[in-house]
């Protein structure tokens, strides 16, 4: 019976109302939680810095948030998609804080997720689950087309897909900047100036390895493509090329940023598609030869 109870529960409720009815229940766990310092031997986790500078950094894994979290406020930077920090703030402050995020490219996201968690991760933790659900498998590409699927790429935080973190589970953007890992250093400028203009950006827990492009098959190309089509079509990416979005009264539009600061290369939204096949139907001739 208590079973049925809980799944009729989470079958009525969606994620952001379950946490808010437990928020209702245990109100002190939440003033805590915005106050309070955790610490690690790598450094200290807290969000008391969203509220002393009235903006909230999401984390997007994978994509230089330990730099831009730590440059910014002090601390490192937690998990929470920005759903749940609507609850942990409450909406007034959510609404009023200056919101953002970093994406990056899905191909090379999900390279530099597998290879830190195969170097160990962050803590043991990290390297018990690369243990024990990939350590069958040889390679990068072996991961991509043998061990992940739609089901498999939810199992730990750094597959997820980038959407998850800053969009609702009714597709409404839930950030006022977005940021990206290509364009990091100008970002960086832009978002530092409205919430810490002394802040200067320093790269930490980054990866040592190859560039992406040197790595995927044809087909690995391909699969990334299909499991990660919305962070693809939402943040203007294709295997080799960008065309950047904007945020503009809530929605993700064409366009540049920001004006003083060079974009990077223009890229039409049909050109993201296109060269997303070009590249794959390029590797393909490679491996023919």
């Amino acid at each position: 019976m208590r079973w049925m109870l809980r799944q009729g529960y989470y079958r009525l409720f969606s994620g952001e109302t379950r946490y808010w009815l437990y928020k209702l229940r245990h109100p002190g766990e939440f003033r805590q939680l915005v106050t309070k310092c955790n610490s690690s031997e790598k450094g200290d986790f807290s969000l008391r810095g969203f509220t002393e500078k009235e903006a909230i950094f999401v984390h997007v894994t994978k994509s230089a948030g330990t730099s831009v979290a730590t440059s910014l406020f002090g601390y490192l930077p937690s998990h929470y998609a920005a759903w749940q920090y609507r609850v942990i703030f409450g909406k007034k402050d959510f609404k009023r804080y200056f919101k953002f995020s970093f994406v990056r490219n899905p191909w090379d996201r999900l390279y530099s997720a597998y290879s830190y968690l195969k170097g160990g991760g962050w803590d043991q933790n990290d390297q018990r689950w690369f243990d024990e659900n990939l350590g069958g498998i040889d390679d990068f590409n072996q991961f991509v087309m043998e061990w992940l699927t739609p089901e498999t790429l939810h199992r730990h935080v750094h597959f997820w897909p980038q959407s998850r973190f800053i969009f609702d589970k009714k597709g409404n953007l839930l950030i006022d900047y977005l940021g990206y890992f290509e364009t990091l250093g100008q970002d960086f400028f832009h978002i530092a100036a409205q919430i810490n203009p002394e802040a200067k950006l320093s790269r930490t827990n980054s990866s040592q390895r190859g560039s992406y492009l040197d790595v995927y098959t044809p087909e690995a190309i391909a699969k990334v493509a299909q499991l990660y089509a919305e962070d693809i079509r939402n943040f203007g990416y294709s295997f080799r090329g960008l065309a950047r979005k904007r945020v503009v009264n809530g929605v993700l539009v064409d366009g540049a940023c920001f004006g003083n600061v060079p974009d990077v290369e223009p890229v039409s939204v049909a050109r993201v598609a296109v060269d997303t096949v070009v590249d794959i139907a390029a590797a393909r001739r490679v491996t023919r030869r």
